[in-house]
């Protein structure tokens, strides 16, 4: 995994959101550096989220012929910076993230940011995935998830699509914060929480009036083919992790007794994510 731009940035723009001091971040994966002396000049010359502080120890990067990610999340502010991959590079906890690293590794720590960025993809197991990444962020910790969504063919097992994360943050109280599609050099479009709706639409290929869609073809010519989706959330409770159920299919179990009753409707009423039942009638 490559901590590029995009990555970067967004990990600055979680930091200024952690209101703890000194926060602890872990990344899912072991992730070499591909920012340079370059991306930290335009940094400090054109983030304005950047403090006196941050700005002074950025500028010792530039010093460095090489820097590794580390050292890029101490000079923004965090006061410890840890990984996890199975090959164990870059002093990383070797854990295999298919597993529950809780019961296989004993492992409980928590985290302020805990950032899955171009890992997801490569691993087979998603729920115990995403129930790692649930158990290591801490109650207000924030999550950042950069993974691939279009155009990415064969890069790992899946590409990921907004309503994976509209639904998992409505099963798990999770807040959503920021939703974009972006390159990796850091070029992003996003809508403000109130539009993430048009995020969530199922695009139909019938139709000709779909927002999503004409999104994704601005996304596609201001930004390059290879789409990836950027989601910032926020995990509001100590709750247990739970697996969500697509939101169009709520309505169709509304009368029955199931682990979903408490769902939030997440994607469920978005453009064209009509239920079963609701088809049946028609």
């Amino acid at each position: 995994m490559t901590f590029n731009p995009v990555a970067a940035l967004n990990v600055l723009e979680c930091k200024n959101i952690i209101l703890d001091k000194n926060p602890k971040a872990i990344d899912l994966g072991s992730q070499t550096a591909s920012i340079n002396s370059k991306f930290i000049l335009n940094l400090l010359n054109q983030n304005k989220l950047l403090n006196v502080y941050q700005k002074k120890i950025l500028k010792n990067l530039l010093n460095k012929e090489i820097f590794t990610t580390k050292d890029y999340f101490t000079s923004i502010g965090f006061g410890d910076y840890k990984s996890i991959d199975i090959n164990g590079a870059y002093e990383s906890f070797q854990f295999d993230l298919n597993k529950n690293i809780n019961e296989v590794y004993n492992f409980d720590k928590k985290y302020d940011l805990v950032i899955n960025n171009g890992t997801g993809e490569h691993v087979f197991n998603q729920y115990s995935l995403f129930l790692n990444f649930h158990n290591l962020t801490k109650v207000n910790g924030i999550m950042l998830n950069i993974l691939p969504f279009i155009d990415w063919i064969n890069h790992g097992f899946y590409n990921f699509n907004p309503i994976f994360f509209a639904d998992l943050a409505a099963s798990n109280n999770y807040k959503i914060i920021k939703i974009s599609l972006a390159n990796r050099d850091g070029a992003e479009l996003k809508l403000d929480g109130n539009n993430f709706s048009v995020l969530f639409e199922q695009i139909k290929p019938y139709k000709n009036n779909s927002k999503f869609q004409k999104m994704i073809e601005i996304a596609k010519d201001k930004i390059g083919k290879n789409i990836l989706l950027v989601v910032i959330t926020q995990k509001l409770s100590g709750d247990i992790f739970k697996i969500p159920l697509q939101g169009k299919y709520l309505n169709d179990i509304s009368n029955f007794k199931t682990d979903y009753n408490s769902q939030n409707l997440g994607s469920a009423n978005a453009e064209n994510q009509v239920s079963d039942n609701n088809k049946r009638k028609k």
